[in-house]
């Protein structure tokens, strides 16, 4: 039995397709595109037309790959925009809803915790999306989960007027710290776009999952990359190897996001996963085999 989930976030749509063979779910294919929808003011403005395609061409990819079920999730983005443009999204998926920030951060804890290739016990798990950041973990009664409405494109469209950004996210860097003081010294690990292109910039190579996945980042590489990107103009920014395009505007929030919660962890810096609350939802539904 094969699945394909498409996580139709704020900035980026990803489309996992994964199967269940011999008893073991294996993984298949990865791919991310660049949409925008946070950054969507119209629908003139051509991105729900882009996102349109992008759904298009992620169903033509499932039929190659004879998937029986096709999936498609919201988050933060979805959460706030009229329905229309989900249902329209959604029209020839076989399932679909809208995660609530609770439900989307505890489905990305459930993939990195079930995940051999991450070295922790108990991990802090946080996802940077564009539109918000989620944030789970484990204490004693439970998983704790919280979503925080400070995405990437969020504290891009507020605070960043013009490139190189140099310090103007430096209003931004303090409600930050106001928003995180309630994370726990745990071991950080980074889920989405910001942390693997970090990581791919930093390795200096376009990305690769089995060249990143599971590397540990320290505090001070990710300071230094910061400073180093926000003395950039856009045009440095887009090029520079490993740079994700079309993520060049928002990396320098991201990574501002990525740097105070790596500061704010007990290992002061933060473990690199490809994975998300995507994985786990394509093991849940091959594994009931519903």
């Amino acid at each position: 039995m094969k699945v394909a989930v498409v996580d139709a976030g704020s900035n980026s749509f990803i489309l996992l397709i994964a199967e269940k063979k011999d008893g073991k779910v294996n993984y298949l294919l990865d791919l991310s595109t660049i949409v925008g929808m946070g950054k969507m003011k119209c629908e003139e403005d051509g991105i729900f037309e882009k996102a349109l395609k992008t759904i298009e061409k992620y169903l033509k990819i499932s039929e190659e790959y004879d998937v029986s079920k096709r999936i498609i999730v919201g988050t933060e983005v979805f959460r706030k925009l009229p329905p229309k443009y989900f249902k329209k999204l959604s029209e020839k998926f076989d399932s679909a809803r809208i995660l609530s920030g609770k439900e989307e951060a505890e489905l990305s804890y459930l993939s990195v915790a079930d995940d051999e290739k991450i070295p922790i016990h108990s991990p802090l798990v946080m996802d940077i999306g564009g539109g918000s950041v989620e944030y789970s973990f484990k204490i004693e009664k439970g998983l704790i989960s919280r979503s925080i409405p400070m995405g990437a494109i969020v504290l891009t469209e507020k605070y960043v007027r013009s490139y190189p950004v140099h310090d103007q996210l430096e209003n931004a860097k303090k409600i930050i710290e106001k928003e995180l003081s309630f994370l726990p010294q745990l071991p950080l690990v980074s889920i989405g776009g910001t942390g693997t292109t970090v990581a791919s910039v930093l390795k200096g190579k376009p990305f690769s999952a089995s060249l990143i996945h599971g590397i540990y980042i320290s505090l001070d590489e990710i300071e230094s990359l910061y400073r180093r990107v926000c003395s950039m103009s856009l045009n440095e920014i887009s090029n520079l190897p490993g740079m994700e395009k079309g993520r060049e505007k928002v990396i320098a929030a991201g990574m501002l996001i990525l740097f105070e919660s790596s500061k704010m962890s007990s290992n002061r810096g933060v473990y690199i996963s490809v994975r998300g609350h995507r994985y786990a939802m394509a093991k849940k539904i091959l594994e009931s085999g519903i």
